[in-house]
């Protein structure tokens, strides 16, 4: 940014500064009770030892800001950093996007409760001063888009460690939870959703997305686990077993370069201002630390794609475009930096060849596969013991064989059998029902029972399951049904509210019909061709052909009960 440029947006930013300081001053009661009740809350955690800070007590002595700050940017910084060029085939200054100052004041108005970055500028202050303060930022949205550029002061994240584990003793057993300004993020989100997710749904550029489930429209951890186990079905339907390896990445956000990711990006079809636009993004980042009431000095990054940003997970999604079996009939399904190698027994040959194939994309991008962590689970077409006995498969060096596997927070053996996983969301239900029970003994009203009832047990019970419901026998969902059941007897789950079976029936029927009703869905992939009709008869559920059922298998994932319209419950 040219310095008149920069000297014009710090001026607009010490006026929100300002603004706030004035806001504060002259403040209502319900904003001071606002606060007085969150220094109180914090009080009451200190008292109780649960501050934000109390689980560090212990190793408090043991680490400092500095030093995890350090720590962090050892790993965010690439030894063979290369600075990317920007595009010189840029028409004018002007960009083709702008921001009225009432979509910003919009914007502002649908905040959500989140904790701010390193400029303090809190939402709620942002949300209720909203008319005031949208057009000095509108300004600055439109001036950043452009000239292509950022203010310095939304580059740098503030960092707070939490643990991994009950007693971190390294740096590396905390997890850094980086958090960017929150005017940062609005602007960020509106660049994303204007040129980044159009790339999800262009015809020239959604084969390159279309094994990456997170962070685009449609995509969620159902969407993923649903495609996950059609391939798994439909390879066993021809195969007498499947490979399924569960690729780690040590660190990938945090270390993930950035050259590769622009050169990617500059591949796709982006205007050139708005690519320069996020050349100008990934330099001068850094980052500062908070810990136990002590902040680190700044440090300077050229890697990762900053967690705390809406920027970071897109352009992670980007730099995977050529993230893809180099073998016809393998398949690589990718949930952010979760991915799934499935490998039929036809072409077991390649399973070497595709793991030598990862690590090199890998060290491309600044990225090391960790096989020590990686999983893979082999799973039979039959259960056979002799089968198995006879078909047993050569292991895989450095990384292990387990029995069952654990995707995106469903666990499955190797016969495709969910109890494993009933059982651990039944527990679950039922420790939190004990929890709420509780509530109830310290006289919490019965409509708020339900109310908690309804958010912890029924969507833990009911997670992801269009995609794990039809593996299920009646046995395991009479175990779904007898914890509701409970709920009930307790008094925390009204009776006249939905059953089980309602709800997963239902919820199966609206991802179905989402997917029918947009040919942009990611999972629409799944579908088979349409059948065409030249009679004008009655309207039907859909006009896909109905897919043969080669196996039993391949009757239970979600596509083909769904096209068959066969109701689990």
């Amino acid at each position: 940014m040219k310095s008149g440029r920069v000297e014009e947006a710090s001026a607009i930013t010490l006026k929100i500064h300002r603004c706030i300081i004035s806001f504060n001053s002259t403040s209502l009661n319900s904003v001071n009770s606002r606060n007085c009740a969150r220094d109180l809350w914090e009080e009451v955690r200190a008292v109780t030892g649960k501050s934000k800070c109390g689980p560090f007590n212990a190793a408090s002595s043991l680490f400092t800001a500095t030093q995890l700050n350090n720590h962090y940017c050892t790993q965010s910084t690439d030894s063979v950093y290369q600075p990317s060029s920007c595009k010189l085939t840029v028409a004018s200054l002007s960009s083709t996007f702008s921001f009225s100052e009432e979509t910003v004041a919009l914007s502002l108005n649908k905040l959500k409760p989140t904790s701010p970055g390193n400029d303090c500028l809190p939402f709620w202050f942002l949300k209720v001063a909203a008319c005031f303060i949208a057009p000095p930022i509108a300004h600055l949205f439109n001036l950043s888009l452009s000239l292509s550029d950022q203010p310095n002061q939304w580059k740098q994240a503030i960092i707070t460690p939490v643990p991994k584990i009950p007693n971190p003793t390294s740096c590396s057993d905390f997890r850094p939870i980086s958090l960017t300004p929150i005017i940062s993020r609005i602007l960020e989100r509106a660049v994303v959703t204007t040129f980044i997710y159009p790339l999800y749904s262009n015809p020239s550029t959604a084969s390159l997305f279309s094994d990456q489930f997170a962070y685009r429209p449609t995509g969620s951890t159902d969407a993923a686990l649903i495609a996950i186990l059609h391939h798994i079905t439909l390879l066993l339907s021809s195969n007498d077993f499947v490979r399924v390896i569960a690729l780690d990445f040590s660190k990938a956000f945090d270390t993930i370069r950035h050259s590769t990711i622009l050169s990617k990006l500059s591949s796709l079809p982006i205007d050139d201002s708005i690519y320069n636009w996020f050349v100008n993004y990934f330099c001068n980042h850094s980052h500062v630390t908070k810990f136990c009431n002590s902040i680190s000095d700044s440090a300077n990054i050229n890697a990762s794609v900053f967690q705390g940003s809406v920027v970071g997970p897109s352009m992670f999604n980007i730099n995977g475009i050529d993230f893809k079996p180099i073998n016809t009939g393998n398949y690589l399904d990718k949930f952010a930096d979760d991915s799934y190698l499935i490998i039929p027994s036809s072409l077991d040959h390649t399973v070497e060849s595709e793991l030598n194939a990862i690590e090199s994309w890998a060290s491309l991008s600044n990225l090391k596969l960790n096989k020590s962590k990686s999983k893979e689970m082999v799973i039979f077409s039959n259960n056979s013991k002799r089968l198995r006995t006879t078909l047993a498969t050569r292991s895989i060096a450095n990384i292990d064989r387990v029995d069952s596997l654990t995707v995106l927070g469903v666990t499955f053996t190797d016969k495709l059998d969910m109890h494993l996983h009933i059982s651990s969301v039944c527990a679950m239900a039922s420790q939190t029902l004990y929890a709420i029970k509780l509530l109830q003994s310290h006289g919490l009203d019965p409509s708020s029972l339900t109310s908690v009832s309804t958010a912890l047990i029924v969507s833990r019970l009911t997670y992801a399951s269009p995609a794990w419901i039809g593996f299920t026998s009646a046995a395991e969902r009479a175990q779904l049904v007898a914890c509701l059941k409970r709920a009930t007897r307790w008094g925390l789950y009204d009776s006249s509210a939905p059953s089980l079976d309602n709800i997963c029936t239902k919820r199966d029927k609206k991802l179905f019909n989402s997917i029918l009703g947009n040919p942009s869905h990611v999972l629409y992939q799944l579908l088979p061709p349409e059948k065409p009709s030249f009679y004008n008869m009655r309207k039907r559920g859909h006009n896909h052909i109905l897919p043969p059922k080669l196996h039993p298998f391949s009757e239970k994932n979600f596509t083909c009960r769904m096209l068959y319209n066969r109701v689990i419950w």
